[in-house]
């Protein structure tokens, strides 16, 4: 599977004018993102915790119709306009979202019945994108592969793996990887796994589409 590398630090917007993102996050990997696997005019969806705000550094990416699934329940037809023009809290339809921008931090929930996976790709438009962002944690003699459970997961959906991308969050200097430090506003747990310098953005191909 091609492995890409994308360059996510975040930026002086990021680290000092605005709240923080959850962690694992930042804008320039929403961002890219958006840009990378869509263009003008399709629909990006955006589900995981705290979705609302990701969903709004979604909509900053011009000329993008972009629908918030948040981790409530939402029955189908439902949506909640925010009045601004921005993105919408709906449930999207069937064969509707070109690219489904999923957060599976800190790590991924996944039903027995392959649910939400399920849900995911039948969402997804012929030639449709699942970007999942999750990390396989390691440190102080634990590591979680919730890459490869991931990849599980959406391929028994019926989507095809395309590219794991790492996205670099630290910033790069010369040969050195620079790892800023969390806002004075975030508490880390004292037993937290030692801050990770990348996110794994897992991509997926939906070949069919919601419709068939």
């Amino acid at each position: 599977m091609p492995l890409g590398i994308w360059l996510c630090a975040p930026t002086p917007a990021d680290e000092h004018d605005l709240p923080p993102l959850v962690e694992g996050l930042t804008r320039s990997l929403i961002t890219q993102a958006v840009t990378a696997f869509t263009t003008p005019g399709q629909t990006v969806a955006v589900t995981g915790p705290d979705s609302a705000r990701i969903a709004a550094v979604a909509d900053s990416v011009s000329d993008r119709r972009v629908l918030c699934v948040g981790p409530e329940t939402i029955t189908p037809g439902d949506h909640r306009d925010n009045g601004d023009g921005g993105a919408h809290t709906q449930e999207p339809e069937p064969g509707s979202v070109d690219l489904l921008l999923a957060v599976e931090l800190p790590a991924p929930w996944i039903d027995t019945d392959g649910a939400p996976y399920t849900s995911w790709a039948q969402w997804l438009a012929p030639g449709g994108v699942l970007a999942v962002a999750t990390r396989s944690p390691a440190g102080q003699g634990r590591f979680a592969d919730h890459s490869g459970v991931v990849v599980t997961a959406a391929t028994n959906a019926g989507l095809t793996y395309l590219q794991h991308i790492i996205a670099v969050l630290a910033h790069v200097h010369g040969d050195r990887l620079l790892i800023s430090s969390p806002p004075t506003s975030v508490t880390l747990p004292a037993a937290a796994v030692h801050r990770s310098a990348h996110t794994d953005l897992l991509v997926f191909h939906n070949d069919f589409g919601g419709a068939a």
